[in-house]
């Protein structure tokens, strides 16, 4: 499987075809998610800022690059500190480590989250492991 670089253009599209894929095994499904990542690569966002929000309803999904408030959840975070994460595959075993990391990245402030994560379905955290196979 080939790597790709953590919120580049090629990880932005799979992170979109995934989407898409569950939107549409799951109609149900209704939830905006955005994420941001600050001091990113240069090379990846001019001015440092690289965001994508995207919207699920009824088997569709709206993704857009750029930042939305109007979402269930928001994710703000520096892009070294996330990293890691990025990467890291969640297991049970690995769950304590990345609770951890999420508590020392969030007392640093390299970590901020709005809204609640609960109005997200349980299926939709498959995605991060799908996503942190492919990051490098």
């Amino acid at each position: 499987m080939e790597k790709v670089e953590f919120a580049g253009p090629q990880w932005m599209s799979a992170i979109e075809s995934k989407l898409r894929r569950m939107a549409e095994a799951n109609r149900d499904w209704r939830f905006g998610i955005c994420e941001v990542f600050t001091d990113s690569p240069t090379h990846l966002a001019a001015d440092g800022v690289i965001a994508w929000h995207c919207r699920i309803a009824d088997g569709k999904l709206e993704f857009r690059m750029g930042e939305a408030d109007d979402v269930d959840i928001k994710n703000v975070a520096d892009y070294q500190a996330i990293l890691p994460f990025a990467r890291m595959h969640l297991t049970p075993e690995t769950r304590a480590d990345y609770e951890k990391m999420s508590a020392k990245a969030l007392a640093e402030g390299k970590l901020k989250r709005v809204g609640d994560a609960a109005k997200l379905p349980p299926a939709i955290h498959a995605l991060h492991n799908e996503m942190a196979e492919i990051t490098l």
